[in-house]
C-alpha cells in the first residue's frame, strides 16, 4: 500500500485544488445537456450553481439575467458540436468535453486543448447572444448600431446573397454614394459584453501565483475567442432598384448563417500556432502576446496511448483512412502501430424505380466496405 508523506500529501492537495479552482469557469459547458424548454428563473439559476455547473458568478449573472441563459446553453451545445467536428480525426478528439462538468487533466493543467476549448467557449457565446440580440430575444440589446463610415466600394461587396457583378456598374460615381444603412445588424459588442461578465470567472481565492496565472490565461484564450467572432462579421448588403439595376443598396454588419464554425475555423487555426507562457511576478502574463493568440502553460501528451493521469484515451480500436496522408491516415492516426483492415459486404438498395402513381420497385445490391481500425 502507498503512504504519502506529510510534503507528498500537501502537494497532491494544492494541485488537486488547482485543478478544481482552474476547470471551473467552463463547467458551464454542462448546460448542454438541459432541455431547450427548460425555464430559467432565480431559483433554477442558484440550482445549477449547487449542482456545480455555474460558479459563484456565472449563477449572479443567471440570477440578474436570466433571459441570456437560452443562448449560453444553445452556445455550450455548439462548442462541444464545433470542436468535435474540428479534431475528429486527430488523436485528441474533444471527446472528453462530453463529460463536463467533470473533465479529464487534459481540459484542466493549461494545455492547447483546453486554450481551444476556453476560447471556442466563449465564441460560441458570443455568437447565440449576439444572434439573441438581433432576434428581440434579450432585454439588454436589440439590433447594432450602424457604422458611421461608409461601406467599402460596390467591388467588395459582391456576394451570392447580395448582388452580381453584372447588376452595377464599377465604375459609375452615382453607384458609389448609393446605399443606405439598415436591416438588423448582429450587435456583437453588447454580446460580447454579456458573455465577458458571464464567462469571465472569479480569480481563485488562496491558491498562490500558479492559480492566478492560470486563470489570467484562461481569461486571455476567453477574449481571443470574442475577438474570432468579431473577426467573423461581413458587410451584406440587398439591392433595390427597377430590375435589379442595384440604384440603392441597403447594407448591414452580420455574422452570416453558418453559425460559430466560421469562428472555430480561425480558432483551429490559432490552435495550431499557440503559444506556451510562464508566469511572472504577481501571476500577470508577459506583455508580448497579441490578443488573438492562444496561449497554453502545458505541454500536451501525444494522445497515442491510454494515460488518465495527463487525459489521453490513446488511439487504440480508432478508425482510420488507409488512402489518406493527413491527420485522419493510419500512419499518424496509430502512431505507427499500425491496423487491421476488416472487409465486410453490405446489402442495400439500388436501382429504384417508381411503379404506377405510389410503389417503389428497388433491387438488392451488394457492397464491399473496408475498414481500417488502431492497433
Amino acid at each position: 500500500m502507498f503512504v504519502m508523506n506529510g510534503s507528498g500529501a500537501k502537494a497532491w492537495l494544492f494541485l488537486l485544488l488547482l485543478l478544481i479552482q482552474d476547470g471551473k469557469c467552463i463547467k458551464w459547458l454542462a448546460l448542454g445537456r438541459t432541455g431547450n424548454d427548460h425555464v430559467w428563473t432565480k431559483e433554477t439559476c442558484t440550482s445549477a450553481k449547487n449542482s456545480g455547473l455555474l460558479e459563484r458568478k456565472q449563477a449572479r449573472a443567471c440570477r440578474s439575467t436570466p433571459d441570456v441563459m437560452p443562448s449560453l446553453v444553445q452556445a455550450a451545445k455548439d462548442t462541444s458540436t464545433v470542436c468535435q467536428q474540428a479534431f475528429r480525426h486527430r488523436r485528441w478528439n474533444c471527446s472528453s468535453i462530453e463529460r463536463a462538468p467533470n473533465y479529464t487533466p487534459e481540459l484542466l493543467t493549461g494545455t492547447r486543448e483546453q486554450a481551444f476549448v476556453y476560447a471556442m467557449s466563449a465564441a460560441a457565446a458570443v455568437w447565440r447572444l449576439a444572434r439573441g440580440c438581433a432576434l428581440g430575444n434579450l432585454a439588454a440589446c436589440s439590433c447594432a448600431t450602424p457604422p458611421r463610415r461608409e461601406p467599402p466600394s460596390p467591388s467588395a461587396l459582391i456576394s451570392p446573397s447580395s448582388f452580381t457583378a453584372t447588376s452595377v456598374s464599377f465604375g459609375s460615381p452615382s453607384i458609389k454614394n448609393s446605399f443606405k444603412w439598415g436591416g438588423c445588424g448582429d450587435d456583437v459588442r453588447s454580446a460580447s459584453r454579456i458573455a465577458k461578465r458571464f464567462l469571465q470567472g472569479a480569480t481563485p481565492p488562496g491558491t498562490g501565483v500558479t492559480a492566478k496565472f492560470m486563470h489570467a490565461v484562461n481569461m486571455h484564450n476567453n477574449r481571443a475567442g470574442r475577438r474570432a467572432v468579431e473577426q467573423s462579421l461581413t458587410l451584406e448588403c440587398k439591392c433595390h432598384g427597377v430590375s435589379g439595376s442595384c440604384s440603392v443598396r441597403t447594407c448591414w454588419r452580420g455574422l452570416g448563417s453558418s453559425g460559430p464554425v466560421a469562428a472555430g475555423s480561425r480558432l483551429l487555426r490559432r490552435y495550431a500556432t499557440a503559444v506556451e507562457v510562464r508566469s511572472r511576478s504577481g501571476g500577470r502574463l508577459p506583455p508580448l502576446y497579441h490578443h488573438d493568440n492562444l496561449l497554453y502553460t502545458t505541454k500536451s501528451p501525444d494522445y497515442c496511448l491510454p494515460d488518465k493521469k495527463r487525459g489521453s484515451l490513446g488511439t487504440v480500436s480508432r478508425q482510420c483512412n488507409g488512402s489518406s496522408t493527413g491527420y485522419e491516415s493510419c500512419e499518424y492516426l496509430c502512431c505507427g502501430r499500425g491496423h487491421t483492415t476488416k472487409t465486410e459486404e453490405v446489402l442495400e438498395r439500388c436501382d429504384c424505380k417508381y411503379i404506377s402513381c405510389c410503389y417503389v420497385k428497388c433491387k438488392t445490391c451488394r457492397r464491399i466496405v473496408k475498414t481500417y481500425e488502431c492497433k
